[in-house]
């Protein structure tokens, strides 16, 4: 009797149903998941049952000797090929796989389309190959697709007409060759319901005009195209509420129907080529936009065009330094955020580095006397030309609530506290200033 509690307790989580079980399931990786086939007759077959699945060849390799690389790589396939094709049931809502080296592009292929069959929803695929290959072609008409992520050694041939994804939300696109000049834009047409793209480290040597033209796109990250300096650059996204920029400037630009932008990160690397034109354009693009992050190098570009673009709209600006030292060096002529602030009448937030404020302009810049809220100056030092820049915010700042000071790390606690006496002596504007030094 005994003996027969004590099996019963001991097997409670065998009782429950499978849809718990597989949950559980679902937290292993789905090699992980096979193994619990051994646990009993109930276990035998749930792994089956997964809607997840997630096949990785590294991590196999990581516990194999170099010596049995080919097995492990052929086992590897003939595993997925089980999964995929025999244990065939079940729909598949997300399917990731991960590998390199010698896999079979027709088995690959076969995988992907066992997934498409199964109506998966999430696909990510992250493969390095001695050559670049194709998408299968019945992965441009998956009506179940909901996100794309492709990483590595993939060409974008898309024949025009071809693509139909009705229920694609997000597209991630990383080390992908696009062929041509209709790559994109044949992909894109057929994606109706598309809102999150990121297009990054992609070759485009063989591109000339990259149109980027969608009616629901909310957010666009573009993060470095490699041999795409020449080319020209056309974003027409009226729904566009995000847009993030890592790159150096292009040829020429296109910035069109951009009102609806809410938030843009612009960082703009630093080339011989750089064309203050494509800079002029990109920034005119995005001059509506409440909320921009605005990198050293991007700033001195924008402090280069001619006129200097108005932000009318902008509440909040963060100019970030990671490495400061080196960026730094890149403003010249004398020009810094002072002269910025001039073009920024609606400003209520900003951050930025102390060394970017190169000057305190006698002309105090309307948004000083009227809008700005809250600022935050960072790597400050208790030098007497950085205090100095702290106490023209106080004398000046007739809306400032809030004056956050971040020191920079070789600052001791004795020359914060020095900051902090100094700056609260300091006559101010505003009646309602709180000050914050960390």
């Amino acid at each position: 009797m005994g003996k027969e509690v004590k099996r019963k307790k001991a097997d409670i989580i065998s009782d429950l149903p499978d849809s718990i079980l597989t949950h559980i399931l679902s937290f292993l990786s789905t090699n992980e998941a096979v193994r619990t086939s051994i646990l009993s007759t109930r276990w035998r077959y749930l792994f089956a049952l997964l809607p997840n699945l997630h096949f990785d060849l590294e991590d196999v390799l990581r516990r194999k000797n170099f010596n049995s690389y080919t097995a492990s790589v052929e086992n590897f396939m003939s595993f997925v090929d089980r999964m995929m094709f025999l244990y065939n049931t079940t729909n598949v809502d997300k399917f990731r796989l991960k590998c390199r080296g010698m896999i079979d592009s027709n088995r690959f292929y076969g995988w992907i389309s066992a997934a498409v069959h199964r109506g998966v929803k999430h696909l990510d695929l992250n493969i390095y190959l001695d050559k670049f290959i194709t998408l299968p072609d019945v992965l441009f008409t998956c009506r179940t697709l909901v996100s794309l992520k492709v990483d590595k050694d993939f060409v974008l041939d898309v024949p025009r007409g071809v693509v139909h994804l009705p229920n694609l939300n997000t597209l991630h696109l990383e080390s992908v060759k696009f062929l041509n000049d209709d790559s994109i834009k044949n992909l894109l047409s057929g994606c109706s319901n598309l809102e999150d793209m990121v297009l990054k480290q992609c070759y485009m040597e063989n591109i000339s005009k990259f149109n980027i033209s969608h009616q629901l796109l909310k957010r666009l990250t573009i993060d470095y195209l490699y041999d795409g300096y020449h080319c020209w650059l056309m974003i027409d996204t009226p729904n566009l509420a995000y847009f993030k920029y890592l790159d150096s400037i292009k040829a020429r630009f296109s910035m069109e129907n951009l009102q609806s932008l809410v938030k843009a990160d612009i960082y703009i690397f630093k080339t011989n080529y750089t064309l203050q034109g494509g800079a002029t354009t990109l920034f005119r693009g995005i001059c509506n936009v409440p909320s921009l992050i605005l990198w050293v190098t991007s700033l001195e570009l924008l402090l280069s065009c001619k006129p200097l673009p108005v932000f009318a709209t902008l509440v909040k600006l963060k100019i970030p330094c990671y490495d400061l030292c080196r960026e730094y060096s890149y403003i010249r002529g004398g020009k810094g955020l002072e002269t910025l602030l001039s073009s920024l009448p609606a400003l209520e937030k900003l951050e930025f580095s102390q060394e970017v404020l190169c000057f305190l302009p006698e002309n105090v810049p309307s948004c000083l006397l009227y809008k700005l809220k809250a600022v935050k100056i960072t790597n400050f030092t208790d030098e007497k030309h950085c205090i100095g820049k702290a106490k023209y915010f106080l004398k000046n700042g007739g809306a400032l609530q809030k004056l956050t000071i971040l020191t920079a790390p070789d600052v001791s606690v004795e020359k914060q506290l020095k900051i902090s006496n100094v700056l609260s002596a300091s006559p101010r504007e505003s009646k309602q200033l709180c000050i914050l030094i960390v």
